[in-house]
């Protein structure tokens, strides 16, 4: 029997001790590191930060009658945001959810056409000069101004230990996300600045992903939040519009132009 052999492992396998030796504390300290760490993103699109900008308050508006000429013509738009490119909601994502608001609006004759407001038009902090402006261009009456406020929380489950195995950064559900989503849409008569009326809707997201699959699966989740909170809203728009229909006519402040025969009773098509 070889002693010297016996009490020294070949250098192959000394190799592998010293690999194993490590990566077993890097492994653990990535655990350790996956379990506590907690972040949050967030992007927000304040209506009052686009039409009111600076930290004055509002100045007082004089009160004038809002003059109606129906039917009118509706511009749909997100408010501007404050989020990264990263974290930002996707043009064509909004293009197709302002589609949900439209929906709500197309149906009453007393509306001509909605036209989906592309973002770019609007500028951060662009305020009532920047909706005159977009108005004039795209000749509307009314604009539905979308603004929202959507947080993540992330963190990390129990399983996260097994990350540090390599494997298990694509196969265990380790990171967790918490996301809420408040919206609002508000109506106004472009030349009064006149708030019409305004719907809101909300929305929490809740799963977990693998460390590899994380950011993918998370934007989805944004994407779904948003879409329920549209939903909710969509909902309370409808039934806002009609309680408009209904007050319109009556209300001193709101001057209607009807068109010959045209019946402000009429029901939805």
């Amino acid at each position: 029997m070889d002693t010297h052999a016996a009490s020294h492992p070949p250098p192959q396998r000394q190799r592998l001790a010293l690999l194993a030796a490590l990566l077993a504390p890097a492994g653990l300290l990535s655990a350790c590191a996956s379990m506590d760490t907690k972040s949050q993103q967030r992007q927000v699109a304040s209506l009052l930060a686009y039409l009111y900008p600076g930290s004055e308050p509002p100045k007082a508006q004089p009160e004038v009658q809002t003059v109606l000429n129906v039917p009118f013509r509706v511009g749909i738009a997100f408010v501007p945001d404050n989020a990264g490119a990263v974290f930002r909601l996707a043009e064509a994502e909004r293009q197709r959810l302002a589609e949900r608001v439209r929906t709500a609006f197309r149906d009453y004759p007393f509306i001509r056409e909605i036209e989906i407001v592309p973002s770019s038009f609007l500028q951060a902090g662009g305020g009532f000069d920047n909706l005159d402006r977009v108005a004039a261009l795209l000749r509307l009456d009314v604009v539905v101004l979308v603004s929202f406020d959507q947080v993540q929380h992330a963190g990390a489950n129990r399983w996260s230990f097994l990350y540090w195995t390599g494997v298990g950064a694509y196969v265990v559900e380790g990171d967790q996300y918490d996301i809420l989503t408040a919206l609002e849409v508000s109506v106004f008569d472009v030349k009064s600045r006149r708030l019409l009326m305004h719907a809101g809707g909300r929305s929490t997201v809740k799963g977990e992903a693998t460390w590899v699959g994380f950011a993918e699966r998370s934007r989805q989740a944004r994407t779904a939040s948003f879409e329920k909170a549209f939903e909710e809203m969509t909902a309370a728009l409808q039934r806002e519009v009609a309680a408009f229909r209904e007050r319109a006519p009556r209300d001193p402040a709101i001057r209607l132009v009807l068109p010959p025969g045209y019946n402000p009773a009429t029901p939805p098509r």
